[in-house]
């Protein structure tokens, strides 16, 4: 097996395709042999938890499974290479490719149908889980289910208890608002550094690569009502005036922090896994994430696991009402051009058997979360109230309202994503002096650019 360090993935898909043309032959395969990418976990348990369920269905279906785990960028990156040249793996499991990849790729007609797969198991899948999973194929001109949901995850406030009860705070001292949550811990910062200590209320990530800086910007996004900046239909509607100024506040939101001193300034170059180890230095005190993935690292750690860090939902809107979180739903696919697509279809429906799907994300700590909603009420593992963090997750995911990523309604939103247009304009306020509304302008021209080129 290999494991490839993270690096920066390629911006669009153009360049990740010229990557294609350096990808060396992979190995011949063995007949029936199933060839499965999967994206390297945060941490060791996460790995380990996926090997033993692929050796245990290779045991059960004397089928052998050839298991790659890599980075998420190199997985998405590859497998545009791999589409490119026509060797392509059998089953590939991408986290992000939700949002990067899986959208297009279906569009083009590069997936395989999948809704026998999703049909097994309909009735326990999540709607906004479902919804994710049906795209549209524009050379068969239909929607239909062509990946699998396999977890999900959405956005979280991480929080160092000790930081703040240095500043003179405690936990129930956070408000329950937008603006007012994030302002605090401006207020935070003042007190540590009143102090001397060199440490940064916000740990926001605001680089133009990966997907993190996109997670908290789409939530800021839907927080000051701009959740239909595409149409059920498909449609941009980025000119519609609650959602201009929705966009305009949240990058003003996020970029005034910055350039005041409240966010780290290496937080422009912060790849995903950079706010974690921030985190873990404690340079700063809170930090968006989109899964419980820091404190589940330090889990062996019960000082750390259990007392010191802080899970938070998203804050309550500046009215009051609950903002619906946006849940990525990470996909896994059968690329088009598979030469076992019944054995990889097979394998898929093993795997999100309820029962298997709840054993392999217990195994990989609960980082995410299930698609299934009896998951978390047949099993108490995920709402344990001695937990501190599970019950916090599931009640954003599943509880509580969820919208789906837009890309669900056009893949045209994919392209915005990978272009990583709401960072750039982030970008623009930060380093090239634009306002917030100059800002807004560019990144809505470019993407009515890209809309253009995703018409039914």
């Amino acid at each position: 097996m290999k494991l490839i360090s993270r690096r920066q993935a390629l911006g669009g898909v153009g360049a990740a395709v010229a990557a294609g043309a350096g990808l060396m032959p992979r190995r011949a395969r063995a007949a029936g042999e199933l060839t499965v990418w999967w994206t390297q976990g945060f941490y060791k348990a996460e790995n380990d938890a996926v090997i033993a369920w692929m050796a245990d269905w290779e045991k059960r279906n004397n089928t052998k499974v050839s298991l790659t785990i890599m980075n998420g960028p190199d997985v998405i990156t590859k497998l545009i290479a791999a589409m490119q040249v026509g060797d392509v793996p059998d089953v590939v499991h991408t986290v992000t490719g939700d949002r990067f990849l899986v959208p297009r790729a279906a569009w083009n007609d590069q997936l395989e149908d999948v809704s026998d797969v999703v049909d097994s198991q309909k009735a326990e899948f999540m709607e906004t889980a479902l919804t994710s999973a049906r795209l549209y194929n524009v050379k068969q001109k239909k929607s239909s289910y062509y990946t699998v949901p396999t977890k999900a995850s959405s956005l979280l406030l991480m929080v160092w208890l000790p930081l703040l009860e240095e500043a003179g705070f405690a936990a129930a001292d956070m408000p329950g608002t937008q603006d007012k949550f994030y302002d605090f811990f401006q207020i935070v910062q003042d007190k540590l550094r009143s102090k001397g200590k060199r440490i940064f209320g916000l740990g926001y990530s605001m680089a133009t690569k990966e997907a993190d800086s996109g997670n908290l910007f789409h939530q800021f996004l839907v927080a000051y009502g701009g959740v239909g900046i595409v149409t059920p239909d498909g449609k941009l509607n980025i000119d519609d005036p609650a959602v201009r100024l929705a966009a305009t506040t949240s990058l003003e939101r996020l970029t005034t922090p910055f350039k005041k001193g409240y966010v780290p300034p290496g937080a422009i170059n912060w790849g995903d896994v950079d706010n974690n180890n921030a985190f873990f230095a404690r340079q700063i005190v809170m930090t968006p994430n989109a899964t419980i993935s820091i404190a589940a690292a330090q889990m062996d750690k019960p000082d750390l696991y259990y007392k010191q860090i802080i899970t938070r939902g998203i804050p309550m809107g500046n009215d009051g009402k609950p903002v619906p979180s946006v849940l990525a739903i990470s996909p896994t696919i059968i690329p088009k051009g598979s030469k076992n697509v019944d054995a990889a279809k097979a394998l898929l429906r093993d795997f999100i058997q309820p029962a298997n799907m709840n054993a392999y994300l217990k195994e990989t700590r609960a980082r995410y979360l299930p698609v299934m909603t009896s998951i978390v009420k047949n099993d108490p593992y995920w709402t344990d109230p001695k937990d501190p963090h599970r019950p916090v997750a599931v009640d954003m995911g599943l509880v509580k309202p969820t919208v789906p990523w837009w890309m669900s309604y056009n893949p045209a939103y994919s392209a915005v994503l990978s272009e990583q247009i709401w960072a750039q304009a982030e970008a623009n306020i930060t380093q090239n002096s634009m306002t917030p509304e100059q800002a807004t302008e560019e990144a809505a021209k470019r993407m009515k650019q890209l809309f253009e080129q995703y018409q039914k």
